[in-house]
C-alpha cells in the first residue's frame, strides 16, 4: 500500500451514503444560506445548491432570477418549488403571497429561453405568478396589443412533472407547454398567444397519459385571422400523446377550445365547460378527418372516439371581465366573422356590464392587450362553472422530516498513481485523491451496489498530466455530479492539466478497463499555489542617456538608446535609462527583449541619482521625421523573453496615428498595434504611462503583472488578456484605466470600446483598479467568473456596463446593477465600489469626449456629468448647451503622466511614487579558453571519429538548421539549455545527420542561434563557427557563436 495512506479502514467495503432530501427557503429581500432562519433571496440561489429530491420553498415577493435576467433552470430530476407562502413559511395561500417570477422592463440582461425552463424528469411547480408584460413588446405605450416580435413562452417541461396552482397571464407565446405524462392542474392561464396549454407526445413512452384538469384558460389569441379554425389562438393544444382534460374551463379563445391531433383513443375530454371561443370548442385532426365542434354541435363529442367524453358544457363560466380591458378584445373579434356572430358578443357584453356594439362595430383592436395581474386574478372565482375551473384552495404547510446527519467518514489521502497501480490493495477505501478531470466516463462497469441508470462519471487522471486514468462515478442529482459537470472541457486528457480537483470517496477494482474506480462524494477545485519562480540570475547594470555619445553602456559612458544596451543583454542584465525622449533603431520607435529576465527600468534623473517616472518622464516613439514605416508593438517580447521586466516609461502613439483636420483620429490609416506585448510568465508591466493607440495598448497573457500603469485614450481594447503557455494567473493589480472608444459607443451587446478584456480559459486576479469612460463596458470577462477574483476596484462614467460576460448570452453588471456582481459567482469578489475618481482630464479632450456622449440619453446623466466637471473645477455645461464634437482627439501625455484621483475617497488606481535607487549588478568577465579547429568532414560527420573529441573544446563551422525538442545531456537540462540542430558547412551536400547542439538559455550565444536564418535544404545562406564542448553522440554543448561568413 502506499505510504501515504494515513487511515485504514477496518471495513473491506464502504455502502454509499443515503442521500436525504433538503428542504431550502427563499425570501425576497433576504440574504441567507438557504435555510428557514436565513433564507435565500432568489429561486436561482436555491436551484444552485439543492440536490435531486430537494425542495424549494419561496415566500411571496418579486424575484427577477440571476442578474436580473428573469429566468429560472431546474438542474436535477425530481426538484420540487412551492410558492405563496407567507414571510416566515406558516401559512401557504399563492393568490394572496403572490410569488412573482419576473424580468425586470428596462434591464440589460435579456432572458433567453422561457421564464421557467425544466429539462429534467418529475420537476413540481407549484403556487408561483408569471406576467411577462414587461418583456413582450407591445405596438404602443399603453400596451394595447403585441407586435410579432419572438417572445419565449412562461413554463416548458421537456420530461413528465407536475405544474399546479400557479397563474400566467401575458405570456410570451404559450402559457404552459408540458409532455404526455405531465399533470397541469389548477392553472389560471390568461392572454397566451399560441397555446394556453400545450402538450406534446414524450418519445421514449408514446402511451403516457397527461392529466390536465381543473384549469381556466381564457383569451387564447393569434397574430393570424380569429375565427378561422387555425391551430394557434386554442387554450388547450394536444398535439401528440395521450391527456384527461377533465373540469377545465375553456374560453374566449381566438379559435378552438381544443386543438387535437393526436389519437383519442386513450384520451378522457369530460366535465369542461367551454365559452365564446371563436370557432370551435373542439378542432380535431386525424389523418383526412377534420372535424371542428361548436357550441351547437356538441353532441359530436361523443363520435369522435375518446376513451371518455362526457358532461362538457357550453356556458358562461360567471367570471368578473375588467370592462375597458374586454372593450378593446370584444371589439377586434366582433368584426370579424367566424362560428361567434355579433348577437353572441353583444349578449356577452350585456352580461359584463358595457353597451352593445352595432353591426360592422369598429376595427380591431390589437392582438393580446396586457391585462393586470390584479384583474386576472379575479378569474379564480367562476360563479356559473360548477366544478370546473380553477380555485383558491387551502394549501397545507409541511416539511420535510430533518435526518440525522449521516455519518462521517475520514478519508485517506492518497496518490492516483499508487491506486491505478494497485486498486484491489485500495478496494472499498475512503480516499482523499488530487486528480485532474477530462471526460464522460462509462459507468457500466461500477460495483453492483451502484445502479449504472442512477450515477453518472468522467474520467480522472493523475495531475502530472500522463494519461494514466481511473472511473470517477456519482450519484445523478448530487452536488458531485454539479461539481463534475463544472469540471469538465477544461482538459483533453493529455498535457499538464489547468485545474486539479480534491476528490474525496470510495476506490473500487472495477471488472472492466480502467480496472480502477471510484464513488465520488465531493469534489472541489484545489487552490493553485503560488507558481515557484526560479531564482533570477544576477546580471549586468547597463546605463542609457538621451543625448549620450561614444558610451559602452556604464554608467559614466551611457549608451544614447535602450536598443544598445537590448542587444547586448544577457539573463539577469537591467537596462537603467533615464529621462528623456528615445526613438529606438533607425528612429523606428521599436525595441525588442530577446532573452529571459531582462529589466527595463526607466524614470531616472540625468545622473541616475534619482527615480520617479512621472517626474523624470522616459518616452519611447518613433522619431516624428520617420519616413518609414511606423507599423509594429513600441516593445515586443520575441523568443523565449520570461521574466522580462518593463517599468517606469511613457508610451504614446500619437506619432503613428493619423488624425484628420478637426482633430479626430483617422482610423483606417492609423498604426493598429497595441504599446506592448509580451506573452511569456514571469513577465512584470509596471509604473509606466500608456496612451493614443488606435488599436489598444497591451497584449499579455497568462502568468503576468500588471501593475500601477496609467491607461489613457485608446480605441476599442485597452488591455486584451489572453491564455498563454502558463496556467498561472494574470495579476492586474492597482492600475487606472480611462476612455477606451467605440463608434457605437452607449450600445453594448458586443461592441468594442472595453479598458479590460480577459479572454477565454485564463485566470485572473484584478485588484485595486480605476475603470472609467469605457465607451461600452468597462471589464469584458469571457474568462470563467470563477476563475477571476474582482476585488477593490471603481468603476464609474463607463456608457454601457462595468462587467460583461459574453458566455452564452451576454450578461450585463452596471451601475443601476452593481449590488448583482456578487451573483456572476467569481472566484473572490469585494470591495469594489461605484465612485467618481475624480481624475483631472485635459479639460480639451474632456469637451470633446462629453460634447459626445453627455447630450445622449440614458447612459450618464447630465447632473453626473456636471458634478464631476465641478470636482475637477471645470464649469458645468448646460442641458440645451452644445461642446465641441469629435472622436479619440489626441492626448497630451503631459497630463497623462498626472492622471490621478482627485477624490480622497477613492484608494484604488496607479499613484506616482519615488522609487529607491540602486545598483547591485554584476561585471561579466568574457571567460578566453583555447580552442581545436576541426571540420565537420574531419570529425563531426561521424560518432565514431566525434566521440573520440569527448570533452574537449572544440571550434566547428556549420549551417544552423533550427531548433531542437530532444535533450540527451542530463547536465544540459531543458529549463537551463536550448537545443538546435546544425549540419555541415554544405548543408545537406555535407553528408552524414544532423548533429544536436545545447546553448545555455538567455546567453549571448543563444541569442545569436535564434537569430539565424533557418535552413532544411539548398545552398546555406549562412555560415557560423560554434564553440564549445564536444560530448559523445554527436552532440556539443556550445559557450560561443560567431559568423564565418
Amino acid at each position: 500500500m502506499n505510504a501515504r495512506v494515513a487511515v485504514v479502514l477496518a471495513a473491506c467495503c464502504l455502502t454509499p451514503f443515503t442521500a436525504h432530501a433538503r428542504d431550502w427557503f427563499v425570501r425576497a429581500g433576504a440574504d441567507g444560506d438557504g435555510s428557514r432562519g436565513s433564507p435565500f433571496a432568489d429561486p436561482w440561489q436555491a436551484l444552485d445548491k439543492c440536490e435531486a429530491g430537494d425542495v424549494i420553498h419561496v415566500a411571496g415577493g418579486k424575484y427577477f432570477g440571476r442578474l436580473g435576467k428573469g429566468q429560472w433552470e431546474v438542474p436535477f430530476d425530481n426538484v420540487s418549488l412551492l410558492g405563496g407562502y407567507d414571510a416566515d413559511f406558516k401559512s401557504r395561500d399563492p393568490w394572496k403571497n403572490l410569488t412573482q417570477l419576473l424580468w425586470e422592463k428596462g434591464s440589460k440582461n435579456r432572458p433567453i429561453q422561457e421564464r421557467f425552463l425544466s429539462n429534467k424528469e418529475n420537476t413540481t411547480l407549484d403556487g408561483f405568478v408569471f406576467d411577462q408584460r414587461d418583456q413582450c413588446e407591445y405596438q404602443d405605450d399603453q400596451q394595447s396589443g403585441r407586435t410579432q416580435t419572438n417572445c419565449d413562452s412562461a413554463i416548458r417541461f421537456s420530461l413528465p412533472g407536475t405544474v399546479r396552482n400557479n397563474v400566467v397571464v401575458n405570456p410570451g407565446f404559450d402559457g404552459i407547454a408540458v409532455p404526455a405524462g405531465s399533470t397541469v392542474e389548477n392553472n389560471l392561464v390568461v392572454n397566451a398567444i399560441n397555446f394556453g396549454i400545450k402538450l406534446v407526445s414524450l418519445t421514449r413512452d408514446k402511451n403516457l397519459v397527461a392529466t390536465v384538469k381543473n384549469n381556466t384558460v381564457l383569451f387564447t389569441m393569434t397574430f393570424k385571422e380569429p375565427g378561422k379554425g387555425a391551430y394557434n389562438g386554442s387554450a388547450i393544444g394536444l398535439t401528440g400523446g395521450f391527456a384527461a382534460i377533465t373540469d377545465n374551463v375553456l374560453a374566449h379563445s381566438d379559435n378552438n377550445g381544443i386543438y387535437d391531433t393526436a389519437n383519442p383513443e386513450k384520451t378522457v375530454v369530460s366535465g369542461n365547460v367551454f365559452s365564446m371561443n371563436n370557432f370551435s370548442n373542439l378542432k380535431f385532426l386525424s389523418g383526412a378527418r377534420d372535424t371542428a365542434i361548436d357550441d351547437k354541435e356538441m353532441d359530436l363529442f361523443d363520435e369522435v372516439g375518446f376513451k371518455k367524453a362526457e358532461d362538457n358544457q357550453v356556458k358562461s363560466p360567471g367570471f368578473t371581465y375588467p370592462g375597458k380591458w374586454l372593450d378593446a378584445v370584444s371589439k377586434r373579434t366582433a368584426a370579424i366573422p367566424g362560428k361567434l356572430v355579433m348577437d353572441d358578443f353583444n349578449k356577452f357584453r350585456q352580461v359584463a356590464g358595457l353597451p352593445m356594439i352595432a353591426t360592422g362595430g369598429v376595427g380591431p383592436s390589437g392582438v393580446a392587450p396586457a391585462m393586470e395581474l390584479a384583474d386576472a386574478l379575479k378569474f379564480m372565482s367562476a360563479k356559473s362553472a360548477g366544478k370546473a375551473g380553477a380555485r383558491v384552495v387551502p394549501l397545507p404547510v409541511s416539511f420535510q422530516a430533518a435526518d440525522a446527519a449521516a455519518p462521517s467518514r475520514s478519508y485517506a489521502k492518497a496518490d492516483v498513481s499508487a491506486l491505478l497501480k494497485s486498486p484491489g490493495s485500495f478496494d472499498g477505501k475512503a480516499l482523499e485523491l488530487v486528480v485532474a478531470i477530462s471526460s464522460v466516463a462509462n459507468v457500466s462497469s461500477i460495483p453492483s451496489q451502484y445502479k449504472p441508470a442512477e450515477h453518472a462519471g468522467m474520467f480522472l487522471h493523475e495531475t502530472s498530466g500522463d494519461y494514466g486514468r481511473l472511473v470517477g462515478f456519482y450519484k445523478k442529482g448530487s452536488s458531485a455530479e454539479r461539481a463534475a459537470e463544472g469540471a469538465a472541457g477544461y482538459w483533453q486528457g493529455s498535457g499538464k492539466p489547468m485545474k486539479v480537483y480534491v476528490a474525496k470517496g470510495v476506490a473500487y477494482e472495477l471488472k472492466g478497463n480502467p480496472k480502477a474506480g471510484f464513488f465520488v462524494d465531493s469534489l472541489e477545485e484545489q487552490e493553485a499555489g503560488a507558481a515557484q519562480a526560479g531564482a533570477r540570475p544576477v546580471g549586468r547594470d547597463w546605463f542609457v542617456r538621451a543625448g549620450a555619445t561614444g558610451g559602452d553602456g556604464s554608467k559614466d559612458k551611457p549608451f544614447k538608446d535602450p536598443f544598445q544596451a537590448l542587444e547586448k543583454v544577457e539573463a539577469g542584465d537591467t537596462v537603467h535609462v533615464a529621462e528623456g525622449e528615445y526613438f529606438g533603431k533607425l528612429k523606428g520607435g521599436k525595441w525588442t527583449i530577446e532573452t529571459q529576465s531582462v529589466s527595463l527600468v526607466g524614470g531616472y534623473d540625468s545622473s541616475f541619482k534619482e527615480r520617479n517616472p512621472w517626474k523624470h518622464p522616459t518616452r519611447l516613439r518613433a522619431a516624428p521625421d520617420l519616413k518609414g514605416s511606423r507599423i509594429g508593438y513600441t516593445i515586443e517580447g520575441v523568443n523565449d523573453h520570461s521574466g522580462a521586466v518593463v517599468d517606469g516609461f511613457v508610451f504614446d502613439k500619437v506619432g503613428d496615428n493619423k488624425y484628420k483636420p478637426n482633430g479626430d483620429l483617422d482610423y483606417d490609416n492609423s498604426d493598429k498595434s497595441e504599446h506592448l506585448w509580451l506573452s511569456k510568465p514571469g513577465c512584470v508591466i509596471r509604473n509606466n504611462v500608456f496612451l493614443n493607440g488606435a488599436e489598444g495598448a497591451l497584449r499579455v497573457a497568462s502568468g503576468i503583472t500588471v501593475e500601477n500603469n496609467i491607461f489613457i485614450n485608446h480605441h476599442l481594447k485597452t488591455v486584451n488578456a489572453q491564455r498563454g503557455v502558463s496556467d498561472a494567473p494574470l495579476v492586474f493589480r492597482n492600475n487606472t484605466l480611462a476612455f477606451a472608444w467605440d463608434i457605437h459607443f452607449g450600445e453594448g451587446n458586443g461592441r468594442n470600446g472595453s479598458l479590460l478584456n480577459l479572454e477565454n480559459g485564463m485566470r485572473a486576479i484584478v485588484d485595486g483598479n480605476l475603470f472609467e469612460f469605457a465607451d461600452n463596458d468597462a471589464i469584458r470577462m469571457a474568462a470563467m467568473p470563477s476563475d477571476v477574483e474582482l476585488t477593490n476596484n471603481s468603476f464609474n462614467h463607463n456608457l454601457f456596463s462595468n462587467v460583461m460576460l459574453p458566455q452564452s448570452n451576454a450578461t450585463f453588471v452596471d451601475d443601476k446593477t452593481f449590488g448583482q456582481l456578487k451573483d456572476v459567482k467569481l472566484k473572490k469578489m469585494n470591495g469594489n465600489q461605484v465612485v467618481s475618481a475624480g481624475l483631472p482630464v485635459d479639460r480639451k479632450f474632456f469637451d470633446v469626449y462629453l460634447g459626445r456622449v453627455a447630450y445622449t440619453p440614458g447612459k450618464v446623466t447630465m447632473d453626473d456629468w456636471n458634478q464631476l466637471r465641478e470636482l475637477l473645477g471645470q464649469p458645468v455645461i448646460a442641458t440645451g448647451g452644445k461642446l465641441p464634437e469629435g472622436f479619440m482627439p489626441a492626448y497630451p501625455w503631459q497630463s497623462a503622466v498626472q492622471l490621478f484621483p482627485k477624490n480622497a475617497k477613492v484608494t484604488s488606481g496607479a499613484r506616482a511614487k519615488d522609487f529607491p535607487v540602486s545598483f547591485s549588478g554584476v561585471t561579466r568577465k568574457d571567460e578566453a579558453y583555447d580552442y581545436a579547429d576541426t571540420t565537420w568532414e574531419a570529425s563531426a560527420k561521424s560518432a565514431g571519429t566525434w566521440d573520440k573529441l569527448d570533452g574537449k573544446r572544440v571550434m566547428l563551422k556549420i549551417v544552423i538548421r533550427a531548433p531542437d525538442t530532444q535533450y540527451g545531456l542530463s547536465d544540459a537540462p531543458k529549463d537551463s539549455f536550448s537545443a538546435f540542430s546544425i549540419s555541415g558547412p554544405e548543408g545537406i551536400d555535407s553528408g552524414g545527420l544532423p548533429m544536436r547542439v545545447y546553448v545555455k538559455k538567455g546567453s549571448t550565444a543563444e541569442r545569436k542561434m535564434n537569430d539565424a536564418k533557418s535552413y532544411s535544404s539548398g545552398t546555406p545562406e549562412q555560415l557560423y563557427v560554434l564553440k564549445g564542448v564536444a560530448r559523445s553522440g554527436r552532440m556539443m554543448v556550445v559557450e560561443a557563436v560567431e559568423r564565418a561568413d
